[in-house]
């Protein structure tokens, strides 16, 4: 009796596991320990050139947005800015955001093709604080950088600002001067 319920256990424990595999393939949503979720991010391929595929195929501007546990402005990103419906409603329409960890020991295949730790590609890429926003024109060329905190009415401004390929024509400032942010 005992090893029946033992096997019988055991069964069921594997079909939990089989039930919870497809939720983890090639491109999924692989929730970063610590961090804030977002249920409007985009699933990542852990390939940067995938990735751009899918946000130019979408039409989307492709963000690769860093973080690191005990990040009170990331925390407060999450808290605030991104419970502003004008933010969320934007950044679902014109943004692939890819939530990174400046720590992080994920792999990836970064643009050049070469696996490297999230850590390794943050370091590669200056970010040395967060949150910092990376955003990238359609070629996987860095277009613009939000780094830091920003309140909503800024950071929607700069939403706009790279959505509307703003940094082409001015900088952020001046941009925003000449009425870009309305």
């Amino acid at each position: 009796m005992y090893v029946r319920r033992r096997r019988f256990l055991a069964g069921i424990g594997t079909l939990a596991m089989a039930a919870l595999l497809p939720a983890v393939g090639h491109a999924a949503r692989v929730p970063v320990a610590g961090f804030a979720p977002e249920p409007w991010f985009a699933e990542t391929a852990f390939d940067l050139a995938k990735d751009l595929v899918a946000a130019n195929a979408a039409g989307k501007t492709l963000a690769l947005l860093w973080e690191q546990k005990g990040c009170y402005y990331c925390r407060e990103m999450h808290r605030v800015n991104f419970q502003v419906p004008e933010i969320v409603a934007f950044g679902k329409k014109h943004f692939h955001i890819i939530q990174m960890d400046l720590w992080g020991n994920r792999e990836f295949i970064d643009f050049d093709g070469v696996d490297r730790k999230e850590s390794k590609i943050a370091g590669g890429r200056s970010v040395r604080g967060t949150p910092v926003t990376l955003f990238f024109g359609k070629a996987g060329d860095e277009v613009f950088r939000m780094p830091g905190y920003a309140k909503p009415p800024l950071f929607l401004a700069v939403y706009r600002y790279v959505a509307e390929k703003g940094y082409e024509r001015a900088s952020l400032r001046d941009w925003i001067k000449a009425g870009g942010a309305n």
